[in-house]
């Protein structure tokens, strides 16, 4: 993911303008290690009055979901490390089993989803999802 992207910038500022999605008092945790990546999913959600909060490992995710804070959704990263096979997510939905959750996937998007759905996933996206799209699977999940 290039953040340069044009295309990805005015996508980005067209959402932002869009009043359409309005998520006040949803918590959305990020699992994300790369800032980069975690700067293009907050850019794009942030426009939604969500509230939005970053863990950059497995185990402070983890940390977080068993703590007292409660989570509406989840945006994963898959090839976090020790996510493999996502098994992370398959153990945060024992944990959790009504919790949302989205995986993100580079171009191994098509490998993943036969780990991620089995393992409770709701929707698989790409990196190179476009900021509408992405905002559009979100309103989904929080209104199913």
């Amino acid at each position: 993911m290039n953040l340069c992207d044009t295309q990805n910038l005015m996508t980005m500022k067209s959402v932002a303008a869009s009043p359409a999605f309005n998520w006040k008092g949803k918590k959305i945790l990020i699992v994300e290690d790369d800032y980069a990546n975690y700067l293009f999913f907050h850019e794009i959600l942030s426009c939604a009055n969500a509230c939005l909060i970053r863990a950059v490992s497995l185990q402070e995710a983890f940390d977080m979901i068993t703590s007292a804070l409660r989570f509406d959704l989840l945006i994963i990263n898959t090839s976090i490390p020790g996510n493999e096979n996502c098994r992370s997510i398959k153990r945060i939905k024992l944990l959790w089993p009504e919790l949302r959750v989205i995986a993100i996937a580079g171009c191994e998007c098509k490998g993943r989803s036969r780990h991620c759905f089995p393992a409770g996933c709701d929707t698989l996206i790409n990196y190179n999802v476009d900021g509408y799209e992405m905002m559009a699977a979100v309103d989904e999940l929080f209104a199913g």
